[in-house]
Order: C-alpha cells, then sequence, then structure tokens
C-alpha cells in the first residue's frame, strides 16, 4: 500500500491549529489532538509541524506524555515524519552554525524515538552550496558523519531543486548509507543530468534498506500571480508550491514503475482539503490505482 501523506496545515478542522505559545504543554495536547483527528480521516503518514529548537530540546520533560501518544500513533498506524528547518546548515563555513544543525538533529531523532515512531523519518537537505560544490558536499558528509547511529538511522537526505540534483544526495549516500528522498518537483527544477523521473525514482528507492519504506515528496508549482507589499504583481517562482496537487501530475508519478511501496508526502498548501481532493481525483481519474490511498 502507498499511503498519501499530510505536511500542511489541518484547514478542515480551525480549531486545530499549532499553539501560538512556546510551552511545552499545549505542543503536546495539540499533536494528540491532531493524530485523532488523522486516525478518523484515515491519514496514515504525517509530517510533524519543525519545532524551534529551545522546545525541541525539552521533550524529556515531557516523556511519558510523549509515549503514550506514540502508541497511539502505533495502533492507529501513523507513520510520523519531520523536516529539519531550513536553518539546519550541515556544510556552513561557521562552526557554531553547524554544531547547532548536528545538536538540533539529535533532539529531532530523541523526540521520534520518544514517541515510538515505527520506521521515522527526519528530511534534511544538503546545504548552500558557498560557490565551492566539492567542499560543501565534503562538508555535508563530514558534518553527517559525527551524528550517532541512532541519528543517522532517522535521516533522509533531499535534494533542495536549486542548487542540488538527485544526483548530488545520491552522492552522499553512497558515502553515508542515508537514504535519498526522491522529490518530484525538485527533480524537474534542478536535473542538469536529465535523469528521467521513473530512472530517479528507482534509484532513490534502491538507497532505502529493506526494514524501512522510502518516502517520496510531491508538490505542484503555483501558478497564481500575487501582489506584493506595494501592490506589485509577483509572477511564481515555479519553487512555490501549489495549493492543491494537480491530479494529472500526480499521477504520472504513481504510474511510474516502483519496486516497493512508498509513502507519498503531498507538500501543498491546503493541506487536509488538498489530501481529500487528491484521494478524490485518483479515484476518478485513474481508478487503477487502487494501492494508492
Amino acid at each position: 500500500m502507498r499511503y498519501l501523506g499530510l505536511s500542511g496545515r489541518i484547514l478542515k478542522r480551525p480549531d486545530l491549529q499549532a499553539p501560538n505559545q512556546q510551552g511545552l504543554s499545549q505542543w503536546v495536547l495539540y499533536l494528540y489532538d491532531v493524530l485523532r483527528y488523522l486516525d478518523q480521516q484515515q491519514i496514515h503518514c504525517y509530517r510533524l509541524p519543525a519545532w524551534p529548537y529551545e522546545l525541541l530540546n525539552s521533550w524529556p520533560e515531557a516523556a511519558d506524555q510523549l509515549s503514550l501518544i506514540g502508541n497511539y500513533a502505533q495502533q492507529a498506524k501513523i507513520r510520523l515524519t519531520y523536516h529539519a528547518p531550513s536553518n539546519v546548515l550541515l556544510n556552513s563555513h561557521d562552526q557554531h552554525i553547524r554544531h547547532y544543525a548536528l545538536n538540533y538533529l539529535t533532539s529531532a531523532a530523541g523526540f521520534l524515538t520518544q514517541l515510538g515512531s515505527h520506521d521515522p523519518v527526519i528530511v534534511v537537505h544538503i546545504g548552500a552550496q558557498y560557490g565551492d560544490r566539492a567542499w560543501a558536499l565534503a562538508q555535508t558528509v563530514a558534518s553527517l558523519q559525527q551524528l550517532d547511529s541512532a541519528v543517522l538511522n532517522c535521516l533522509a537526505l533531499e535534494a533542495d531543486g536549486r542548487v542540488w540534483s538527485l544526483l548530488d544526495a545520491l552522492h552522499i549516500h553512497a558515502q553515508t548509507t542515508i537514504p535519498v528522498i526522491f522529490d518530484w518537483l525538485h527533480h524537474q527544477l534542478y536535473n542538469p543530468a536529465q535523469l528521467n523521473a521513473a530512472a530517479g525514482l528507482e534509484y532513490a528507492l534502491a538507497t532505502w534498506p529493506s526494514q524501512r519504506k522510502p518516502k517520496v515528496h510531491f508538490s505542484s508549482p503555483r501558478t497564481e500571480i500575487r501582489l506584493g507589499q506595494r501592490q506589485q504583481l509577483l509572477l511564481p517562482t515555479w519553487h512555490e508550491h501549489s495549493d492543491l496537487a494537480n491530479p494529472f501530475e500526480l499521477i504520472s508519478l504513481l504510474r511510474l514503475p516502483f519496486q516497493r511501496d512508498y509513502d507519498l508526502m503531498l507538500e501543498v498548501k491546503a493541506g487536509d482539503l488538498a489530501l481529500e481532493r487528491a484521494r478524490s481525483d485518483l479515484q476518478r481519474f485513474a481508478p487503477e490505482l487502487f494501492d494508492v490511498e
């Protein structure tokens, strides 16, 4: 079975919004309420919101509550994933920034482990380029090699679609064994080797060990013109994500040959509404994809 994952906001329930306060107890209650909603909607893959480091680092204070929440997620068969924020830079020239990135990933792995998450995933980007690709790649590898195995076992690499390609992520995998995320939009945005999507998906899926279920990302580019602060017209950049998943691009990805099941995270702005619409679109336009839920 291939599950569609929720990564955006929950719009059908206005009361389920992330807390404005930094208190750990409010976030723990929010997480429990979200999981109950996901269970009701039969959503089996969810990206947790990125927590500020100070809050993430305080998870041991709520260890018992998090264990209970993790048990609920396991019973509901909800896979919990995480995406490191953009300030987690593994290859920064600044040693303090690299140290922060390593500490953040360590705390995130401890948090997911405490939740008892089945097959947790923490997605991390390769980093910046700084005008020296070889140095930047080597520094990312060097930083990753400083992490404990318990943290490395949770990580997955993603190319950003701007300066790093899928092949760059595969290069790091070859040196670290960290599995690679195939991102549909990023692969289209930056693919200097002109690797076709079928081959890209195949190579990425093959990086995942047999005991872990691969994860794939899908998004459609925003096409709407919007108004800037000075009321000027702003064209989309194509890196911006759309509110809904383009059903025909989504079907194109899901129809690609695949060696093993994977979870597909929908990176769309409309959150649960977009996932609900995607399910409806698949039933309407591609009913043969009965293995996608």
